[in-house]
């Protein structure tokens, strides 16, 4: 037999379940945790924000521009947004051999998007703020004008500011083609 309940009962339970999600919410935002995608850059680690959004895109399509510096690949056609493609390895001075098999992985979305080339496929990780570094360490060139923070945990790990890197960067091409 069905039981039937008054809607004010209905309600409640959602209220409930609402003031359980925030309770959540405000444990995780009191927590010294973040999430963050990675990949390397090198023999570094290199950190997004977990919430910008990403993607995989297909390494076989970049159209190479003539007088462009070695760092800047290309640009691909994503949806019909011209994503603008870099390597990181080559821009902050790592001329060692990179992998055969490479990805590019899409940051930002419509027309505020960039792509970097990275030689194997990102994952996720959790680092904790006790993890980052105070101390001075030697970077790459350029690199610490695009980060912000280091961490240390089973190697060095940048926390990339996309925006100032992507600022960065296509501002060179710019100076590097006129």
């Amino acid at each position: 037999m069905r039981t039937l309940i008054l809607p004010s009962e209905a309600l409640g339970s959602i209220s409930l379940l609402n003031d359980e999600s925030d309770r959540e919410r405000k444990i995780q935002e009191t927590s010294k945790d973040q999430n963050f995608h990675c990949f390397m850059v090198g023999k570094i680690g290199a950190l997004i924000d977990e919430t910008q959004y990403c993607e995989i895109i297909d390494v076989n399509n970049i159209c190479r521009i003539p007088l462009t510096p070695h760092w800047f690949k290309g640009i691909v056609n994503l949806r019909g947004n011209s994503v603008p493609i870099i390597s990181l390895d080559n821009y902050y001075g790592d001329t060692t051999a990179t992998s055969k098999k490479s990805h590019i992985i899409a940051i930002g979305k419509g027309k505020n998007i960039c792509g970097i080339k990275i030689d194997n496929l990102p994952h996720k990780t959790t680092l904790h703020e006790d993890d980052i570094i105070n101390r001075a360490i030697s970077l790459p060139t350029h690199m610490n004008h695009h980060i912000d923070s280091v961490y240390e945990k089973d190697g060095l790990w940048v926390h990339l500011n996309i925006e100032k890197l992507c600022t960065h960067v296509f501002s060179q091409v710019n100076q590097h083609t006129n």
